[in-house]
């Protein structure tokens, strides 16, 4: 018969391996947006960026389920478990995440259809920034990944989830101000601008869900 300790132990097991499915797909979709970038910086193709928001939306949907699911376990499991809030916290932050990533996928497949010309090399640094945001989620994807692990790799992870979120910051104000100095269109201008402002909103959202897995680790290292 399970002791109540042991019965804890099990639901935040539970409750950690959904949130380990959600992270997942939500990197699914956030490497289904990067693609997306790519393809608009090439010769866009229509049918590719359309097939690739599709994949978004249904990795978008995935990563929903998974935040259901962890809302139901704490409904049911009740007051025996005293940081359930920590987990909502943790699966609502990684929520955003994949609202905001789907937000720019969908702003891209914008630009692919009304056909705005926007410079090369732009696009080519939304892009680069765009990989250096998907490896900040990496990173958190990660450092979940090890907080059932030990304590030294969690908080090593963590570490570079904050250093990924740095470089994604310092990459953004570079390229923001590099687009303030072209001469865009207005429109093409002001979408680009929402674009990166998102993808470096995406960033500082990891780490701000590693905030919440570190409070979160305190009871389970």
């Amino acid at each position: 018969m399970y002791s109540a300790r042991e019965r804890i132990e099990d639901y935040r097991s539970r409750l950690l391996n959904l949130a380990q499915d959600q992270i997942r797909h939500v990197l699914e979709l956030l490497r289904k947006t990067t693609l997306m970038l790519e393809c608009l910086n090439k010769e866009p193709d229509l049918k590719k960026i359309d097939e690739l928001y599709s994949a978004v939306l249904k990795a978008d949907e995935a990563a929903k389920e998974s935040r259901r699911l962890v809302e139901k376990e704490v409904s049911e499991i009740g007051a025996i478990l005293t940081n359930r809030e920590d987990f909502i916290r943790l699966v609502n932050g990684i929520d955003k995440i994949a609202d905001t990533a789907e937000g720019v996928a969908y702003r891209i497949l914008g630009l692919a259809k009304a056909r705005m010309k926007i410079d090369r090399e732009i696009l080519a640094s939304v892009a680069k920034l765009g990989e250096a945001v998907l490896h900040s989620v990496m990173k958190l994807r990660e450092a979940i990944l090890a907080v059932t692990l030990n304590s030294d790799t969690f908080i090593q992870k963590i570490l570079e989830t904050e250093q990924a979120e740095r470089t994604v910051d310092e990459m953004y104000r570079n390229l923001d101000l590099t687009i303030l100095q072209t001469d865009m269109k207005v429109g093409q201008l002001l979408l680009i601008r929402e674009i990166v402002s998102m993808l470096e909103d995406i960033a500082d959202k990891s780490e701000e869900a590693g905030e919440t897995l570190r409070v979160l680790s305190f009871v389970i290292l």
